[in-house]
């Protein structure tokens, strides 16, 4: 009897830790201002993460990097967006009006595909140019890498969304 009521106490209490354990929070997500480095071009990003809690069986939430988005805000020069999350590596796709000066001095458009690591801390960026200068169609690869400067100068609500407990959630 004596073992069961043992038992029982140490089920109660591995219950109790379970229930009583704080939510898992999206680890390593870049937060903060960012030393931009490229081939001729340096600058800042000022990144802000954003996330939305990814419930998994409905019975605790979870927060993954896959609910988040990075919102990269750019120096002078710079390209930004929202970067998502694809196959372990961030992106983001900008269209340009004026991203490309032609010979005769007009703009040509282009669109900027900016992928980056948040563990090596390097990417590429992707220039897409249609060639309406009278230059032949081309893609530019740059590499760059970044490093921490310093935190952002603003807190960061990383989950903005309040959820409803238990069962089916409703965030609003």
């Amino acid at each position: 009897m004596k073992l069961l009521r043992g038992l029982a106490a140490v089920v109660v209490l591995a219950g109790s830790a379970v229930g009583f354990s704080a939510p898992a929070q999206a680890a390593g997500l870049m937060e903060g201002v960012y030393n931009y480095t490229s081939e001729g071009q340096s600058g800042t990003w000022t990144i802000y993460p954003i996330c939305v809690p990814v419930v998994g069986d409905l019975r605790e939430p979870l927060y993954l990097p896959v609910g988040c988005r990075l919102h990269v805000g750019p120096s002078t020069g710079l390209t930004g967006g929202d970067a998502a999350l694809v196959e372990g590596v961030w992106g983001f796709t900008t269209p340009k009006k004026e991203g490309m000066q032609c010979p005769d001095g007009t703009w040509e458009p282009t669109v900027e595909v900016v992928r980056f690591d948040d563990v090596t801390m390097s990417g590429t960026r992707k220039i897409t140019h249609t060639g309406n200068c009278g230059l032949p169609p081309g893609i530019i690869e740059v590499p760059f890498t970044l490093s921490f400067k310093e935190p952002l100068p603003i807190p960061v609500d990383r989950y903005p969304l309040i959820c409803e407990p238990g069962g089916l959630r409703r965030c609003f």
